[in-house]
């Protein structure tokens, strides 16, 4: 197992296994996941809905990967080094994009959002989980007081982000299906709305 995978063990114990559980199972056609790190959404894929997967990190732990990509069958997969920022792939590509603990750090979100826009098809959607700024007081005025040093132990993770009016903001009709961990994580599913190509 990778040391992200360890680490995020207890996380995934209290709710994100769920979400991702809930969630992931939704992609359908032609299918990219953003931020695939180490494969930790392959198991939930439902592989009758899902015609190809390519799964794309800034950094792929590839020696994992692979493994859970051959574990994963003889579905038409395959995964690239890339940034959500720049992707490679034609506009109206995917019919589902997915990412998970993704855009806390992403350097330019609208940036990556605009991209993950392009990249979907018209009657595309997104599937995510994503941690966000906790709206409860104190929390959150602790969350913006460590994120600086988080940032440098984190690889640039901001503990602080408001991800959900960010994507409404950028143009997505956003369906919130769960909040846990005093909603510190949310997860759902979004299309595009009409008026925001």
């Amino acid at each position: 197992m990778a040391i992200y995978d360890l680490f995020m063990e207890p996380l995934e114990r209290n709710g994100l296994r769920r979400l991702r559980k809930k969630l992931v199972p939704k992609a359908r056609g032609k299918v990219l996941e953003i931020g695939a790190g180490t494969g930790l959404n392959l198991d939930y894929y439902d592989k009758e809905k899902v015609s190809s997967l390519v799964m794309v990190d800034r950094d792929l732990k590839s020696r994992v990967l692979k493994k859970k990509l051959v574990d994963f069958g003889n579905l038409n997969t395959a995964f690239k080094e890339e940034n959500v920022m720049k992707l490679s792939f034609p506009s109206g590509s995917f019919d589902t994009v997915v990412f998970t603990l993704v855009f806390c750090t992403v350097a330019d979100v609208e940036q990556g959002l605009k991209e993950i826009k392009r990249v979907l098809k018209n009657e595309g959607s997104i599937i995510f989980i994503e941690h966000v700024r906790p709206k409860a007081e104190p929390l959150g005025k602790t969350f913006d007081t460590l994120t600086p040093l988080w940032k440098k132990l984190a690889s640039g993770c901001h503990l602080n982000r408001e991800t959900e009016e960010t994507l409404k903001n950028m143009g997505f009709d956003l369906k919130v299906e769960d909040k846990i961990m005093k909603d510190i994580f949310l997860g759902g599913t979004g299309t595009i709305k009409k008026t925001a190509r």
